[in-house]
């Protein structure tokens, strides 16, 4: 892969921030550089950083995937305000204070997330969260972008594959993409652990539900394809437009 700037952007008070550029698809294509980024959530930025974001980056769209009840999602809103960033919540979570808890139990068995990210797919709402980001992301005026959740790894992880198997992206590299996230994980697990205001049942998520392995994400694509033959195969299923495709390509690739 021949990369032309890091891969990783580097905030002290943000981590598991990445540009998605460089990644190759099968057609000899590849992923454009700092037009689209993925990250952990942003309403803890340090004034330093917000001042690099916006002088390196120059965001004009952030895609919020957590729920409305998740906190601290106000000053992420101001922040993006001062920069003149658009903002958008997408939720890729029921706004329910049981899901956590039944979809633990519903994997409870689980070894790796493959399984538990297909579920969460196959859910109407979830399709539709996911075809919405996506016409976000394929709208030319919304780049550059970036698009998080709270720790980057799980919502931010499936729309991210999603995006680049869309796109033709290579299945190594999107499994490699997703791996990126574990060297950050045992830190924000400990930390959502032992943190008083952090929701019960996100504390006692078992420690497969906090790592970034390879077997999860290929998994992941292994039973996408098996169900519905292709990403483009499943968002075809969730009703997205005949064009989603093509524009995605074209706001993507180079």
């Amino acid at each position: 892969m021949n990369q032309s700037y890091p891969r990783h952007i580097n905030f002290e008070s943000v981590p598991n921030f990445r540009d998605l550029g460089g990644y190759r698809t099968r057609d000899g294509r590849a992923v454009a550089w700092r037009r689209f980024f993925r990250s952990a959530a942003l309403h803890s930025m340090s004034r330093p950083d917000i001042a690099r974001l916006k002088e390196d980056i120059r965001p004009r769209a952030v895609i919020d995937l957590r729920t409305p009840r998740e906190p601290n999602k106000q000053r992420e809103i101001s922040l993006l305000g001062e920069m003149g960033a658009r903002y958008h919540n997408v939720p890729f979570r029921p706004d329910s204070p049981d899901y956590v808890k039944q979809e633990t139990e519903l994997f409870r068995d689980a070894t790796d997330m493959g399984e538990l990210y297909l579920y969460r797919i196959r859910q109407p709402e979830f399709g539709k969260r996911l075809v919405d980001s996506l016409e976000l992301i394929a709208d030319r005026n919304n780049q550059p972008l970036v698009f998080h959740c709270s720790v980057g790894k799980d919502r931010t992880g499936v729309l991210a594959a999603m995006l680049l198997a869309a796109a033709g992206v290579l299945d190594e590299d999107i499994i490699h993409d997703y791996t990126l996230s574990a060297p950050f994980m045992p830190e924000l697990r400990d930390h959502w652990r032992n943190d008083p205001a952090a929701p019960p049942e996100v504390k006692e998520l078992p420690d497969f539900q906090w790592e970034a392995s390879a077997e999860s994400m290929a998994h992941f694509l292994a039973l996408l394809r098996r169900e519905y033959g292709s990403a483009a195969g499943h968002l075809k299923a969730q009703g997205a437009d005949n064009s989603l495709l093509q524009r995605l390509e074209e706001a993507l690739l180079v």
